[in-house]
């Protein structure tokens, strides 16, 4: 018995949560996948003002808030980005050739170190 309530509080000890961004619908930016279906285009705003939000987090708080990047890239010196498609992805059927993209780069530390915008 004891043992179970151990592993139980190693699982929910371990598992990221998401952070908490006022009037921001992880769920639904998470759905759209590669933007998609437009859904993360409109919250291009929103998102432009919160950049701050994601700065400090681990890799899975990230993942625990947007869901899992539509790209990774690795960098110099152990650092790695999470792509994210706010625009439609090229490979989507609506996609655009240079699509408006968030970008999160991790350091070897596994902190966000930076957040930035693009057209990719």
């Amino acid at each position: 018995m004891l043992l179970g309530l151990t592993l139980a509080s190693l699982v929910c000890y371990c598992k990221p949560k998401a952070i908490d961004i006022p009037n921001f619908d992880e769920t639904l930016f998470q759905a759209d996948r590669m933007g998609c279906n437009g859904e993360r285009a409109q919250m291009k705003e929103i998102l432009t003002q919160i950049d701050t939000a994601f700065k400090g987090l681990s890799q899975k708080q990230v993942q625990a808030t947007l869901g899992k990047p539509d790209r990774h890239e690795l960098a110099p010196r152990s650092q790695k980005y999470f792509v994210y498609y706010i625009d439609p992805a090229p490979d989507c059927p609506n996609g655009i050739e240079e699509p408006f993209t968030l970008l999160i780069r991790f350091s070897a530390l596994d902190r966000s170190t930076e957040v930035s915008f693009q057209n990719y």
